[in-house]
């Protein structure tokens, strides 16, 4: 059984991405995202993918969004995927803007992000000639250039996004013979709001292209309670995967989320699911 490594953009897990993309940091899959809400928003997140076997990969990411007002947001996402021998970096500054359509709160989202990744193999790792020259040709490969873009309809019940991924890498010939690469992401999500002891409960699904690959199907909803404190989500995907998630928020300023996703139904036999941990932090945000 192959293990890759993933990232947006140039993906080779493509079925795998981040869980809190879908409710709690939807800037990781869209950079029209970036800035949405006032003040600065830091996001953490951590995922562990198929416990128990060796050189399984391990993924890191943090995103940083700002607003600083006129309609402006920018962000940061820094990404970090090792499997086995394989070690993924990305960075992405995002540029976006935001523009009222009336007063009852519906926006159009635009985001740019401008990305550099950078793929190296640990020579440490390898059984046989560490000084193999095909080593040092690989790791001397220049950074990918990679821009991504995004948009969005927002209002205070209905989120649509649409979202392309490497947008040069469509004119790339050279890239033709490439699979297993997410291509774009559009999802469309409703919330109910709610007075009591339930507070919403939001509805999601999610669509997401892969070159040379089945599209993947999402569908799920995010469940808050208790004055916006305890939060439940779960999302089912077309490839046998159910992703259950729960996470508390401290007085709208920070928040805990942890996640358990199955395996598909081709792997499930042979490994464990896998889990997600995800830490934000809101900075002079209006409550």
């Amino acid at each position: 059984m192959k293990v890759n490594a993933q990232y947006f953009g140039n993906s080779s897990q493509v079925s795998d991405p981040f869980e809190s993309q879908y409710f709690t940091n939807r800037y990781l899959a869209n950079p029209s995202m970036a800035g949405i809400d006032s003040g600065l928003t830091l996001n953490a997140a951590y995922r562990q993918q198929y416990s128990g076997m060796p050189g399984a990969p391990v993924t890191g990411a943090f995103t940083a969004d700002y607003n600083p007002g006129k309609r402006v947001g920018v962000g940061l996402i820094a990404y970090n995927d090792k499997a086995g021998l394989i070690n993924r970096t990305r960075f992405a500054l995002t540029y976006a803007y935001h523009l009222p359509l009336n007063r009852f709160d519906q926006q159009l989202h635009f985001g740019l992000s401008a990305a550099f990744a950078h793929t190296s193999l640990d020579p440490k790792g390898i059984t046989g000639d560490q000084t193999d020259p095909a080593i040092a040709q690989f790791n001397a490969r220049k950074n990918t250039f990679e821009v991504d873009y995004g948009m969005a309809y927002t209002d205070p019940h209905i989120t649509l996004q649409a979202s392309l991924f490497n947008v040069l890498g469509y004119a790339e010939k050279s890239g033709n013979n490439t699979s297993d690469i997410s291509t774009f992401y559009a999802a469309a999500a409703y919330k109910f709001n709610f007075e009591g002891t339930v507070n919403s409960i939001e509805p999601e699904a999610t669509f997401q292209g892969v070159k040379k690959y089945n599209s993947l199907l999402n569908v799920g909803a995010n469940l808050i309670l208790l004055h916006r404190i305890l939060n439940f989500t779960a999302m089912m995907g077309t490839q046998g995967n159910v992703s259950l998630g729960t996470g508390v928020t401290y007085k709208n300023l920070l928040g805990l989320q942890l996640f358990y996703l199955t395996q598909t139904t081709q792997v499930r036999n042979y490994t464990n699911g896998n889990f997600e941990m995800a830490l934000w932090l809101f900075i002079a945000r209006k409550k």
